[in-house]
């Protein structure tokens, strides 16, 4: 998330009335209490404190030592990085990036550092330092409250919004287990969801956004994945905070038990601060360079970190929920090309979603819940647990031809012997009828007649359908639908023909 590269207002008066407008436009409150969803998954859970960390001995001697209760830094360490020892990165301007077990950041960091006695470096990057500091800083905000440790864990979030503070305490307090999900949510509105374009989602509006451009350049064409490089409550409060100047279309909370809209996806949210190079995405769709990245993309923050080791398979399962919502309302092709990383579109200031995004797995999550296998001729590209490609030596790698599905394509030239296809496999685990696509780089060399033999688990050969592979390269083209058994089934392309042309071994879509 960088700046947001919005018209510019005349004046403050102007920006005053832009934001009633919107807030009278998108007039939903923002609602800081638990979601249905959030309050069942802490009910079956037990309090993260019960839980051991990697760090609780260094939490009981830190309390003691600045007479803090052990269990709120623990708490607090939980929700701020589920206890890992982040290095942060700047998502949004204006907001120093975080450090350590604690989150801590700027100007905090520098005095917790102060009163715990260590150099804001060791605050930073030494565990037993940073939480120290911390636990420093927490008393002194204590004192400063009158000894009202929940005044003071509100102030250690840094959140301006008074309703993202209450969620963020609310989120301490649960992560204690000082109160259950019924307590907690005492004298909050049923929260169904019901947000405008992803009904399971909690609609907190924005006043961060405007208009896309009314040509071919605003039409919705990818989704952009960031972390917010902060706990969930941080972030969709400062993304609904006009000072932010900043925002995105969705917030994934760290377990994937609750998601914010911020923006309706037809509107323009502010969350990537370049433009456009399609050298910086495998040369796809390079008619768009020099457009502003907002223009046409929908962005998805989520809570965490790109320095962070891993991510929770259940934020991932509700993010990829959400990005075939969207990509299946919005027409937008669900592959490599289309679901990017915000480093890889601004490379020169972000790093986001990080090097341990599980990017295969993640796309693979995101075709499945739209009911699709994609299957492509690199295995680096596939999920070898329900797709496998197996492409004989004799076929060259290449990636001179854009719009290929992963990183390249196959060609072998045709002859008229060859019995060497390049085989994609596909695990069906409950027989049924399923379509098949494929999808291939075109030229002039290619081959009008490639034909593709669609086999099942027990060798039976459906079908054999040819194309030409002289048009329509670079989307996909269906060959047919068919019943398939339970088992490994597969698309065999075939390179036997007259010679003079090639034939190219992109992918194989299988969809129910």
């Amino acid at each position: 998330m960088t700046a947001r590269l919005k018209p510019r207002l005349g004046s403050a008066a102007e920006a005053t009335a832009l934001i009633v407008l919107v807030a009278a436009c998108h007039g939903a409150p923002v609602e800081p209490c638990p979601s249905p969803r959030v309050a069942g998954i802490a009910a079956e859970q037990a309090a993260p404190v019960a839980r051991p960390s990697p760090f609780d001995s260094v939490f009981a001697a830190a309390g003691t030592e600045f007479d803090v209760p052990p269990a709120l830094l623990k708490a607090i360490g939980w929700v701020e990085t589920r206890w890992q020892m982040v290095q942060g990165a700047e998502e949004f301007p204006g907001r120093p990036p975080v450090f350590g077990v604690m989150a801590l950041r700027g100007a905090a960091l520098e005095r917790g550092a102060a009163l715990a006695g260590v150099t804001p470096d060791a605050a930073r990057r030494d565990p037993v330092a940073n939480i120290r500091a911390a636990a420093a800083l927490l008393r002194a905000y204590a004192a400063e409250a009158g000894g009202d440790w929940d005044a003071a864990a509100a102030r250690f979030s840094g959140i301006d919004l008074p309703a993202g503070r209450v969620a963020y305490t609310r989120a301490i307090t649960r992560a204690q287990g000082r109160a259950g999900p019924a307590a907690a949510a005492a004298g909050c509105p049923p929260n169904p969801g019901g947000a405008p374009d992803y009904a399971a989602a909690v609609w907190r509006a924005s006043p961060n956004f405007n208009q896309r451009p009314a040509d071919q350049t605003g039409t919705l064409h990818m989704v952009i994945i960031h972390t917010c490089e902060s706990n969930y409550a941080s972030c969709w409060s400062w993304l609904v905070n006009p000072v932010s100047e900043a925002s995105a279309h969705y917030v994934v909370d760290e377990d994937g038990g609750e998601i914010s809209q911020l923006v309706r996806e037809p509107d323009r949210a502010w969350h990537i601060a370049a433009l456009y190079d399609c050298a910086l995405n495998r040369r796809h769709d390079c008619g768009l360079n020099g457009v502003q990245g907002n223009d046409f993309t929908v962005g998805i923050e989520h809570a965490g970190f790109a320095s962070q080791t891993s991510f929770p398979a259940s934020q991932l399962e509700a993010s990829a929920a959400l990005v075939c919502d969207v990509t299946r309302d919005r027409g937008i092709p669900r592959d490599w090309q289309h679901i990017v990383g915000h480093g890889q579109l601004q490379p020169a200031n972000r790093t986001d979603p990080g090097p341990n995004w599980p990017w295969i797995a993640y796309l693979h999550r995101v075709q499945a819940r739209c009911g699709e296998v994609v299957v492509d001729d690199s295995a680096q590209f596939n999920d070898a647990s329900v797709a496998t490609a197996s492409v004989p030596a004799t076929w060259t790698a290449a990636d001179t031809t854009p719009d290929y599905y992963g990183g390249g394509y196959r060609w072998a030239p045709t002859q008229p012997a060859a019995t060497d296809a390049a085989v994609f496999s596909f695990l069906v685990t409950a027989a049924g009828s399923r379509t098949i696509d494929a999808r291939w780089t075109s030229g002039t060399n290619r081959s009008p007649r490639a034909e593709y033999a669609v086999i099942t688990s027990a060798g039976v050969t459906l079908a054999t359908v040819p194309v030409d592979q002289r048009t329509g390269g670079g989307s996909w083209h269906a060959l047919g639908t068919w019943t398939f058994p339970a088992g490994w089934n597969r698309v065999a392309l075939l390179r036997r023909d007259a010679s003079g042309t090639v034939v190219v071994a992109d992918a194989v879509r299988v969809r129910e």
